[in-house]
């Protein structure tokens, strides 16, 4: 993906999506985009992630930011995906309710949840 990065950790230069167009993962910005088109582009994206040796980081990075900056796809999945699967887990008592996960917190359940492919 062609953006700046959200972390300097330096997993960015081995994603998979390196170097592909920012539009793949966030849509187009110059018009609105039909269903149709959202679903294939996001199936696209998703199928880049899902063969990525750093999803996992990528994922966790996006999760500790607020929903507020949290857009596309990032770790093979939506916004709308993320919030559930932080809901799921606050449900479970796995992280607080009230403050924002730790980094390993969520690297650890990750590591657990996270099938190796979300590509629908």
């Amino acid at each position: 993906m062609t953006s700046a990065a959200s972390s300097t950790s330096g997993w960015e230069q081995h994603a998979a999506c390196a170097g592909t167009p920012i539009e793949l993962w966030y849509g187009p910005d110059e018009r609105p985009e039909s269903g149709h088109e959202a679903y294939w582009r996001r199936r696209h994206a998703k199928n880049i992630c899902a063969r990525c040796p750093v999803r996992t980081e990528c994922l966790a990075d996006e999760l500790l930011q607020s929903r507020a900056d949290q857009h596309g796809i990032r770790g093979g999945m939506t916004p709308r995906e993320r919030e559930q699967l932080l809901a799921t887990w606050r449900r479970g008592g796995l992280i607080p309710a009230e403050k924002p996960p730790s980094s390993e917190t969520v690297r650890t359940l990750l590591i657990q949840e996270v099938p190796s492919s979300s590509a629908s």
